[in-house]
């Protein structure tokens, strides 16, 4: 009766310390404009990887749909408007976006948990 149970706590402590080792291969570098005004979920278990004028790139902790929504809905905060219906293939999440005349592309897809390809065209 006690080697189940040793066993089950000890499953749980490796489980716990692995899914707390997340660490990308990717080197963080500064957000920058517009990116920075936009307040995107990238602050909490997030690494901004690159960020241009007109690129963002960004790996992320959680899963693909959690991204996917937060992403959207930041985007729709900032006044930007879903332009076509999300395409949502089993490794990539691909959704449009409009505002002003202005065009945007999210691609949110499998990368060391999630990545995020941000573009404005």
């Amino acid at each position: 009766m006690k080697k189940p149970f040793v066993m089950v706590i000890t499953l749980a402590m490796i489980a716990l310390t692995v899914s707390a080792c997340w660490n990308p291969s990717v080197t963080a570098v500064p957000i920058t404009a517009p990116w920075d005004k936009m307040d995107l979920p990238v602050k909490d278990n997030a690494i901004v990887w690159e960020s241009s004028a007109n690129k963002l790139k960004v790996a992320l902790k959680a899963d693909k749909m959690a991204v996917g929504e937060a992403f959207v809905k930041a985007l729709e905060k900032n006044g930007w408007k879903l332009s076509a219906q999300p395409d949502l293939r089993e490794t990539s999440h691909f959704y449009e976006f409009e505002k002003a005349g202005a065009k945007a592309k999210l691609e949110v897809y499998d990368f060391q948990n999630t990545g995020v390809i941000l573009e404005l065209e």
